[in-house]
């Protein structure tokens, strides 16, 4: 990764040690070098970019071109396109919220209805059912699982976790 720094000590070195030399020690090419010198003085940002940026950041990234086009025409007169252009150069476009769909999720192993509704029970330990419950503590929930024997509706197990 070749950076500004990095641009910086190449051109303090090079009156001293060669410039292949340098490049050799610091594993970049000379045409990695002179691509990243060449684009460090078109980096600097224009009047009119500088004021996009300021009213972007400030809007937290949420106001698309027309938006920041009519905040920015009240100190600056540019067009909507230019804003729409330096937007979409910079990638300062807003932010689009995410539509959710609820969808019911499937089942991960589904049983046959053996009970049928016919919760009656001749013998103890026969028919067995379970439940969860969310029971609020504080900000955050404690979970009772219970299994009710169907013969005399008696909790016979439950785990609170």
């Amino acid at each position: 990764m070749v950076n500004t720094s990095t641009i910086m000590l190449i051109d303090n070195l090079k009156d001293k040690i060669s410039l292949t030399r340098i490049c050799e020690i610091l594993r970049i090419s000379r045409g990695t070098y002179y691509y990243h010198k060449n684009n460090l003085r078109n980096n600097e940002l224009t009047d009119l970019e500088a004021e996009t940026q300021q009213i972007c950041i400030k809007t937290k990234f949420l106001y698309g071109y027309r938006k920041i086009h009519a905040l920015l025409s009240r100190n600056i007169k540019c067009s909507v396109s230019k804003v729409q252009r330096i937007m979409s150069k910079y990638g300062w476009g807003c932010r689009i919220k995410r539509k959710r769909s609820h969808r019911p999720g499937n089942p991960y192993k589904q049983f046959d209805n053996v009970i049928d509704r016919n919760w009656s029970s001749s013998i103890p330990l026969q028919k067995l059912t379970t439940d969860i419950t969310y029971i609020p503590v504080g900000n955050r929930f404690i979970y009772l699982s219970t299994i009710l024997d169907a013969y005399n509706l008696e909790i016979v197990a439950f785990e609170i976790s």
